[in-house]
C-alpha cells in the first residue's frame, strides 16, 4: 500500500505534533519541514536525518513534492502558503482557522480546489461533541429549540505580547483565536447560523478583545448565546461547553463528558439522566501524542485522499465559521444585528 509523502510547514508545537503523528501513521511518512528559523531547522536535521529541512516552504513543497503539505504556521501567513500548496496540487491540512478574514477565504472557494482538504477544528473529532451530534441529527429527543455556549480558558491577564495581539496579523483577539472553535462546533452540531448581535471588550489588551458575547439566529430558527473570553479565571484548560434544550430533553457537552436528560427511554437512553465520559466513548488510535482527536484528525485526511472524498471541515465548511467571525466584528463595531452572509 503507498505511504503518502507529508511535508509540514512550521515546526512549532502543532507542527511537530502533527509531524509526528504522521511519520508513524501506516499509510504515511513525514519527508520535509520547513521553518524560517535556523536554529530550529539545524535540530531538526540533527534529530530527523531521513527528512528534509529547509527554511523556506516554498522549497520544500518543490523539491520534496508531498502528497499532503500542514502548515500550522501563524494564521495571517496562511493564505499564500495555501494558494502555493494548491499550485502543486497536493492535499492540504491546515491548522485553524482557515485564514483570517473571510475575505480570504472568498478567494480560496473560487478555485474550486478538487483536492482534499481539512482544516484543523479537532473537537469534531472527539466522542462527546459527537454523540451530541447523533442525538441531535437522529431527533431521539426531538428537535432543538435553544443554545447557550461557552469558551473559556485562563489565558490572558495582562497585555499580551507577539502576532496574536496585534489584529493586522491575526484577525482579532479571543474571537478567532479561541472562539472560532465554538462557532465551527455550533455549525457542526445545529447547522448554519442566520443572525448574531454581539459586543465586546478589551481588559488587559489594548487592541484587541478578551471578551465577547454574541447572541446568535440559526437558519433552522434554533437561538441562543455564545460567550467567549480568554480571560475568565478557573479554566487551566480550555473549556467549549454546550448546552442543548431539546423538544424531549436536553444536553450539556464539553470536551470531558456529555451529560443528556431524556423524557424517555430511546437510542441508548434512558429515562432521566444519563452521563457518559470520554474515557467511555473513547476510540483506540495507532497513536496517541497529545490526544486521540489529532491522530483521528490525520488518519481522516489519508482515508479521503484513498477514497476520494470531501473530509468532515474541508475549506468550504471551515470558511463558514471566518464568516460568522467577521460579522461578529461587524455588529461589535455598528451595534446592529448583522445577517450571515456565507459568500463572504
Amino acid at each position: 500500500m503507498k505511504k503518502y509523502t507529508v511535508g509540514v510547514i512550521g515546526a512549532g508545537k502543532m507542527g511537530l505534533l502533527h509531524a509526528g503523528i504522521f511519520n508513524s501513521l501506516e499509510y504515511s511518512k513525514l519527508t520535509g519541514l520547513a521553518d524560517k528559523d535556523k536554529f530550529i531547522i539545524n535540530i531538526m536535521r540533527n534529530y530527523l536525518p531521513s527528512v528534509a529541512t529547509f527554511q523556506d516552504y516554498k522549497d520544500m513543497i518543490e523539491k520534496v513534492n508531498p502528497d499532503i503539505v500542514v502548515i500550522t504556521t501563524p494564521v495571517f501567513l496562511h493564505k499564500e502558503m495555501i494558494e502555493d500548496s494548491m499550485n502543486y496540487g497536493t492535499a492540504i491540512f491546515v491548522e485553524k482557522p482557515l485564514v483570517a478574514k473571510g475575505s480570504d477565504c472568498s478567494s480560496l472557494l473560487n478555485k474550486n480546489y478538487k483536492h482534499p482538504t481539512l482544516v484543523g477544528y479537532c473537537r469534531r473529532f472527539m466522542e462527546t461533541y459527537n454523540l451530541a451530534k447523533n442525538i441531535i441529527e437522529n431527533e431521539s429527543l426531538g428537535k432543538a429549540n435553544y443554545v447557550y455556549s461557552h469558551m473559556y480558558v485562563s489565558q490572558v491577564f495582562k497585555q499580551g505580547k507577539g502576532w496574536l495581539y496585534d489584529p493586522k496579523m491575526s484577525g482579532g483577539g479571543v474571537l478567532v483565536d479561541l472562539g472560532s472553535h465554538a462557532i465551527d462546533m455550533l455549525h457542526y452540531l445545529l447547522g448554519d447560523i442566520r443572525l448574531v448581535s454581539a459586543f465586546s471588550k478589551p481588559i488587559f489588551n489594548k487592541s484587541v478583545e478578551d471578551y465577547v458575547s454574541a447572541n446568535l439566529m440559526f437558519k433552522n430558527d434554533v437561538f441562543g448565546s455564545l460567550q467567549v473570553s480568554w480571560s475568565i479565571r478557573n479554566y487551566r484548560l480550555p473549556e467549549l461547553k454546550i448546552k442543548i434544550q431539546l423538544d424531549k430533553g436536553s444536553i450539556e457537552v464539553t470536551e470531558k463528558y456529555i451529560t443528556v436528560y431524556s423524557e424517555l427511554s430511546a437510542d441508548g437512553l434512558k429515562k432521566g439522566w444519563n452521563t457518559f465520559y470520554k474515557q467511555d466513548l473513547k476510540k483506540d488510535v495507532y497513536i496517541n501524542i497529545a490526544g486521540a482527536e489529532y491522530t483521528m484528525e490525520d488518519t481522516h485526511l489519508i482515508e479521503c485522499i484513498m477514497q476520494n472524498k470531501p473530509t468532515r471541515c474541508n475549506f468550504s465548511e471551515a470558511a463558514k465559521t471566518n464568516f460568522v467571525i467577521d460579522h461578529i466584528y461587524s455588529s461589535i463595531a455598528s451595534g446592529n444585528t448583522k445577517q450571515i452572509d456565507y459568500e463572504g
